[in-house]
């Protein structure tokens, strides 16, 4: 005759669904926990290049602004600086281009794009420019679109430099002629964004307490 051992250690079926119960908690949170790493990530790695790119503008601007500006020349000089939409023609991807007095348009520098003809650009660029007359500053904020993310970021930046005093070195320079720096273009306002740029609602919500008319999308330097 058999007898049955109730001494033999084992996992009841309670005890299994319990266990499974604790994996199947313990993977889910440790799931969320790599979800908000990776999404972590992504978004300061976004940051990041955003500001790398936007650097691209500001030091471009500024340096072919100060050159121009400085340099001799004869009277009546127009010079334009903007940023161009790829629809254009003009180049594959958002780029600042400076109008010289002789009517060339040519990129202050050119990002290229080596992606495949059916991928968008990452970065849609929109700058913006104001003078403050009284302090010599010119001003400039710029709008970056991340067209690779799922939500559309959109990053903005802020950026200043000073000009020196034409009239006095121009005067001790024995240089001839008034310099005068103007803005022209679009506004940066809502509609402009809406109505020109194509911004949906929700992006144009999103950017809306940062606009502010008095910046154009173009400044202009005439040498009187």
């Amino acid at each position: 005759m058999f007898k049955l051992r109730k001494d033999k250690k084992g996992f009841t079926l309670v005890e299994m669904i319990l266990a499974l119960a604790i994996i199947c908690l313990l993977g889910t949170v440790i799931a969320g926990v790599c979800a908000q790493i990776s999404s972590s990530f992504s978004t300061t790695y976004s940051i990041d290049d955003s500001a790398d790119y936007a650097m691209l503008y500001a030091r471009g601007f500024e340096n072919s602004f100060l050159a121009n500006t400085q340099g001799g020349g004869s009277a009546g000089k127009v010079w334009k600086w903007y940023v161009n939409d790829p629809k254009d023609g003009k180049s594959s991807v958002p780029t600042l281009r400076v109008i010289t007095p002789d009517g060339v348009d040519s990129a202050v520098f050119e990002p290229k794009f080596i992606g495949n003809t059916t991928t968008s650009y990452k970065w849609s660029v929109r700058m913006f420019y104001k003078y403050d007359e009284t302090n010599h500053v010119v001003k400039y904020r710029m709008f970056l679109k991340d067209n690779f993310s799922k939500t559309h970021y959109i990053y903005m930046y802020d950026g200043d430099f000073w000009i020196p005093r034409f009239e006095e070195r121009a005067k001790y320079a024995n240089v001839e002629g008034s310099r005068e720096i103007l803005i022209s273009g679009d506004s940066m306002t809502q509609a402009t964004f809406k109505n020109i740029y194509k911004y949906t609602d929700d992006e144009v919500n999103t950017i809306k307490k940062y606009l502010d008319k008095e910046y154009r999308s173009t400044i202009e330097y005439h040498w009187g």
